[in-house]
């Protein structure tokens, strides 16, 4: 964690300090910042002409002025070598949050690297190797020469399924898709590895396999749809917490009903009012208690559902809504197939459903009818339906994320202003990778692999298993036994004779051992097994 120092004043950012728009590194969201730097010699002034914002700093500001930054929001850095202040603070300019920091991006100087201000002093900044019993301190050429070795000599021995490959495939930033496309490249370009897993879960294989099994991506609507649908329904998502610009500056305005302005505009024919907001979550989180202060509790439905019983509650929405004839037959009969096959198949009463999930038949029906039931003039409602981690982290997330997909299709919510069914996501969904069709599906189980002892060399990137695997204790067990053996015999020649050492290291493989290399800006639990560590840029 970052230490915060008692500042008592910050420098004013001067009116030539350099500036370059950057994107919040953690959450999905993809807020706007503006990023300042300059030599820590100087300072701006309180004169309009003398600082970057603009404006007389000699005068107390508004309540609502973009003309500050807090500590938080403030560093000091090398740049170039140089010392540098460094300042990032949200960008009033940016349409996605308006100006508004979460408690995350508006940390994003103060958790910067910092020897100066011993901020973030655990980050790596030169590669290790396992040399004489610890990880040691060496040069790229060396580290890089020895991964290189090994990882040839074993494709050559046993091909390229011997080598097992974690990496996170989404990230913030941008780096999202500049280094998925390098790991992209090396792994499913210049090679085709089967073996490989994702930052969060055990395979190479998607969260939402249902939605786009149908034709319908994850990521089908805007943030401005949640300013313009008549419900929104949240299904598995705590967004206060986890999207809150998001959710404080496109939800909010929504349910507060302060957008009703923008749908007049887009929406002239239609009925409109303040959203009202159907929340499905077995918890009272607070995006809960948020949504009742902003649009009046008569305007909320909490579903405080079972654990596990999401699928039975779509089914018997979609069930209901036809039956009432809520349903989009002209975009059902032109861009779905087999609608009335799929009410028959998966038709659930209202008693049904009750004793299953926990929720009365009055407020299943009460929140179907907020999703469907036409708006006066009998337009179509507009309803936003929005899922994380609750629905798809569960035990049959395909068919659940299906039953929910359904039933957007059915009322006509996909591909509408207003509309949509989409994932939340957690960190940014930045990504872009040459095919892995040939991973294959079912992909993988990359950590029981592990675990039974299959694999050769391991490269990991920005993961911890240790952290994020199933069955974790056994994990641990067993990958710590294996990457001991190739530890041991690396202790058992000199390290300057590396022909000696590949031969060591290949030997203890073929015994059971695993040579494990881990590429990550910070000490991880995973990284105390490995052989090699490379600080990521």
């Amino acid at each position: 964690m970052a230490y915060k120092r008692q500042i008592g004043r910050l420098p004013i950012i001067p009116a030539n300090a350099t500036v370059h728009n950057v994107v919040c590194h953690y959450c999905i969201v993809g807020c706007g910042y503006k990023a300042y730097s300059w030599d820590a010699r100087y300072e701006g002034g309180t004169a309009p002409a003398d600082n970057a914002f603009g404006v007389d700093l000699s005068r107390q500001q508004g309540a609502e002025t973009s003309a500050w930054y807090a500590p938080s929001m403030y560093n000091l850095v090398k740049q170039d070598g140089k010392d540098v202040h460094l300042v990032v603070k949200p960008d009033k300019a940016c349409v996605v949050n308006s100006g508004l920091g979460s408690v995350r991006g508006a940390r994003m100087a103060e958790m910067s690297y910092s020897g100066q201000r011993n901020t973030q002093l655990q980050r790596l900044t030169a590669p290790l190797v396992w040399r004489y019993g610890q990880l040691q301190p060496t040069s790229w050429d060396d580290a890089l020469d020895l991964v290189a070795r090994v990882t040839a000599n074993v494709i050559a021995a046993q091909g390229e399924d011997a080598l097992f490959v974690s990496a996170y495939d989404h990230g913030g930033a941008g780096g999202g898709y500049e280094n998925t496309w390098g790991t992209g490249k090396l792994y499913f370009g210049a090679m085709k590895i089967k073996n490989i897993r994702i930052h969060n879960r055990p395979a190479y294989n998607s969260e939402v396999h249902g939605t786009r099994d149908m034709g319908v991506g994850e990521l089908n609507n805007c943030y401005e749809d949640a300013e313009l649908a008549d419900t929104i329904v949240a299904v598995g998502t705590n967004a206060l917490e986890t999207q809150t610009n998001y959710f404080l500056n496109h939800w909010v305005p929504n349910l507060r009903g302060t957008s009703v302005d923008k749908k007049k505009k887009e929406f002239a024919n239609e009925a409109v009012e303040r959203a009202r907001i159907v929340i499905v979550d077995p918890r009272r989180t607070v995006t809960v208690n948020a949504c009742e202060i902003e649009a009046g509790k008569e305007n909320v439905l909490h579903l405080a559902i079972n654990s596990g019983t999401d699928l039975i509650l779509f089914n018997a929405w979609l069930t209901y809504a036809a039956e009432k004839g809520w349903v989009d037959r002209p975009f059902i009969a032109a861009s779905t197939k087999d609608f009335d096959k799929a009410v028959a198949a998966n038709k659930v009463s209202l008693a049904e459903a009750a004793k299953i999930t926990g929720v009365s038949e009055a407020d299943i029906v009460k929140a179907i009818t907020w999703i469907a039931e036409p708006k006066a003039g009998n337009a179509r409602r507009r309803t936003m339906f929005a899922y994380e981690k609750g629905l798809i982290w569960g035990n049959d997330n395909y068919r659940t994320n299906q039953s929910l997909v359904n039933l957007a299709l059915a009322t006509g919510n996909i591909g509408r202003p207003g509309g949509g069914c989409v994932r939340m996501g957690g960190h940014q969904e930045g990504y872009s990778r040459p095919s892995d069709a040939h991973v294959g599906r079912p992909a993988a189980y990359v950590d029981k692999l592990l675990i039974e002892g299959k694999g050769a060399v391991h490269h990991v990137w920005g993961c911890d298993h240790y952290k994020t695997t199933l069955n974790a204790m056994e994990f641990k067990r067993v990958y710590k036994k294996r990457t001991d053996l190739v530890k041991d015999a690396m202790n058992s020649v000199p390290y300057g004779d590396r022909d000696a050492m590949v031969k060591a290291i290949t030997d203890a493989i073929r015994q059971g051992g695993l040579f494990s290399v881990d590429v990550d800006i910070v000490p991880t639990k995973i990284g105390e097994a490995a052989h090699v560590i490379l600080p990521a840029a």
